[in-house]
């Protein structure tokens, strides 16, 4: 289902960052809108609202830093997929400030790293790097996969997030076998009935698909923006239980 949705967003999804003016699709006003500064290297691919971005979006400066989240007035909020120079890293984010714990990738052969970040306040308070020595099935493999951080694998999915009472309440899901991640912060409910951010990336022959959209339960509700770096291809949409409503 999540190719489908890749194949059909990003097909006659390529931009020119020819344009005359920076705001070259939407109005960058309210809506979707595609934003790119030659001058500076700023570009921003989401929705907007009185002019500021609001909603779901990606952006990304000169020094290639990335932002996948639900913007506010203008600010990363709430959970969000960055990239600061250092690797991917998931983590929240309150009016465009650090909060609490935050995963870094490791990028680098020999195995499974995770560097775990703290933040109170925007500041840096510790910081501890999880490098399991060997992957057990069905086991929490580092840390603390009850009550806290850890790393849990079992049938081919390796779960690297915030655990409360044994069960999964923020971070990174990676499918080995179809090659793709999904990174997210569900709501604290038992029935799905609030909508959440969700950040998905596939690898492919072509690049590496992306998308940063809202979320019922395992069903896309809202925004939805994509993109495929490699390919220069861009695309949003607005969807409502699974089904495409609205595409730019």
């Amino acid at each position: 289902m999540k190719t489908l949705l890749f194949s059909s967003l990003l097909l006659f999804g390529a931009l020119s960052f020819a344009q005359t003016g920076p705001c070259s699709k939407g109005d960058c006003q309210n809506g979707y809108g595609f934003y790119y500064k030659k001058e500076t290297g700023d570009l921003y691919h989401g929705f907007y609202k009185n002019g500021a971005y609001n909603g779901v979006g990606y952006t990304q400066n000169a020094k290639n830093d990335y932002y996948w989240s639900q913007f506010k007035d203008g600010k990363v909020n709430g959970f969000t997929v960055y990239d600061e120079g250092q690797g991917r890293t998931w983590g929240t984010f309150v009016n465009g400030v650090k909060t609490g714990d935050h995963v870094r990738e490791i990028r680098k052969q020999g195995g499974i790293q995770r560097e775990l970040i703290t933040y109170e306040n925007g500041a840096e308070i510790s910081r501890k790097m999880h490098s399991p020595a060997e992957i057990t099935e069905a086991t929490c493999i580092s840390g603390d996969c009850t009550n806290g951080y850890g790393i849990y694998y079992q049938n081919r999915t390796l779960i690297s997030g915030k655990f409360e009472d044994g069960s999964f309440r923020a971070g990174e899901m990676v499918h080995i076998d179809t090659n793709t991640s999904d990174f997210f912060m569900p709501p604290v409910e038992t029935t799905y009935t609030n909508s959440y951010f969700k950040y998905s990336i596939t690898g492919t022959d072509n690049g590496t698909n992306e998308a940063g959209y809202m979320s019922i339960g395992p069903k896309a509700n809202g925004e939805y923006v994509m993109l495929n770096l490699k390919q220069n291809l861009f695309a949003a949409a607005l969807f409502k239980d699974n089904q495409m409503i609205e595409r730019f």
